[in-house]
């Protein structure tokens, strides 16, 4: 997953680093991070302030701060998409949200009863499409079909896999400080996913 912002400025300054540690965390926000320990492409390069989000509100707390200190970020979920040949200035954030559920079922009837005719799946984007798939066959929903690196994140596939932009319903964003709901033809690359709900129906 890459996404990349537009700001005017790195953290060039001990102060903005201490607001960074401060509002994330200090023992959570690394200094000069080494990024092949990160990206499952390997990298040389380092971060020059690293933190990990583990949580949606972590992402956007994240995200919100790099806006309002006006620094560089850059954000990445598994990093098989992404290869990095010069270390990263500002923020660098791995996404590792984690959250997926059920959010809605649509019934059939049948000689067998009332069952699960389709799901609607709210996934959080730094989930695996491997773990997707487990999940809906534990669900006893259809699993992917189409061809996907299984380690990869669903933030980072959903801008370029066309099977699972068809299979999606929603996306939540998070864009120059605001977080909206948008339809996936409205998705644009600088858009910091969030997370995504998608329609799949039950298994054969």
């Amino acid at each position: 997953m890459k996404d990349k912002s537009k700001p005017s400025s790195k953290i060039s300054s001990k102060e903005s680093y201490k607001l960074v540690a401060q509002e994330l965390g200090d023992v959570r926000v690394k200094c000069v991070e080494e990024l092949k320990y990160q990206l499952n492409s390997g990298s040389v390069a380092n971060a020059q302030c690293f933190y990990i989000a583990t949580t949606v509100k972590e992402l956007i707390t994240a995200l919100n701060l790099a806006k309002e200190l006006n620094i560089l970020f850059f954000v990445f979920g598994s990093g098989t998409k992404v290869l990095i040949s010069e270390d990263l200035e500002g923020l660098t954030i791995k996404n590792r949200t984690s959250g997926i559920k059920v959010s809605g079922v649509k019934g059939k009837v049948s000689v067998k009863g009332i069952g699960v005719a389709e799901a609607m799946v709210e996934i959080e984007s730094g989930v695996s499409l491997q773990k997707v798939n487990e999940f809906l066959k534990d669900q006893g929903l259809k699993q992917f079909t189409f061809p996907f690196i299984p380690n990869a994140t669903v933030g980072g596939s959903l801008f370029v896999t066309p099977d699972l932009q068809d299979l999606t319903q929603k996306v939540k964003v998070w864009s120059d400080g605001e977080v909206s709901d948008i339809e996936v033809y409205e998705l644009k690359r600088n858009d910091i996913i969030l997370s995504t709900i998608i329609k799949v129906k039950a298994a054969d």
